[in-house]
């Protein structure tokens, strides 16, 4: 057999579903989950459509794991900048190089869209609601450990209601971002935190 006859080895399936769950995030973001379909998401992963049926049991099911590898890249990003031994005094110019180092446009495009799903799709809203929460948590226990290491300073109030200001602060600035130009989430969030976290 010739070189050129050989068989195309297979695609992982690990990788075949990564490739996919880019796709799907990107196809989402730009085209809107109503405006989106699977052949096209399968063809901007270089796969099929069918390709998609053998990982997902449905586009809706599709959505949450996009939904959940979103979720999991925020917090994976956040767990590598915000770690115990960040010392107090430096906490400020981290987030501010945290959330200054990737633009938030597309991610917060696709939230939209996860909202707007969530919202009209009764069914999907408990998904919504679920990874939303893991989201908070995920932030909450990052604030509790860094706060555990440091307990030479305090945000002035909850941890709970400090987790989710620095959330909540965040996505209300992303949303509104056409309206304020220039303004950065994470000069705002920093100095949130500057202003907030003091000595004992």
């Amino acid at each position: 057999m010739r070189d050129d006859d050989a068989p195309t080895p297979r695609t992982p399936r690990a990788e075949v579903r990564e490739r996919l769950l880019v796709a799907a995030a990107q196809e989402f973001a730009e085209s809107g989950l109503h405006g989106s379909r699977l052949d096209t998401v399968a063809a901007r992963a270089g796969f099929s459509k069918g390709a998609v049926y053998s990982n997902f049991a449905s586009k809706q099911d599709l959505v949450a794991e996009v939904m959940q590898r979103q979720t999991n890249l925020v917090l994976a990003s956040l767990r590598e900048l915000v770690g115990p031994d960040l010392a107090a005094e430096d906490i400020g110019d981290v987030l501010r190089a945290a959330f200054g180092r990737h633009d938030q446009t597309a991610q917060f495009a696709l939230l939209s869209e996860f909202r707007g799903y969530a919202m009209r799709h009764e069914a999907f809203l408990p998904e919504f609601v679920r990874q939303r929460r893991a989201l908070q948590d995920g932030v909450l226990e990052l604030v509790q450990e860094w706060f555990g290491a440091h307990p030479e300073v305090s945000p002035g109030m909850r941890l709970e209601d400090f987790a989710t200001l620095l959330v909540g602060a965040n996505v209300g600035i992303v949303f509104d971002a056409p309206a304020l130009p220039g303004v950065n989430p994470g000069d705002v969030i920093a100095a949130v935190v500057d202003a907030v976290v003091r000595p004992r």
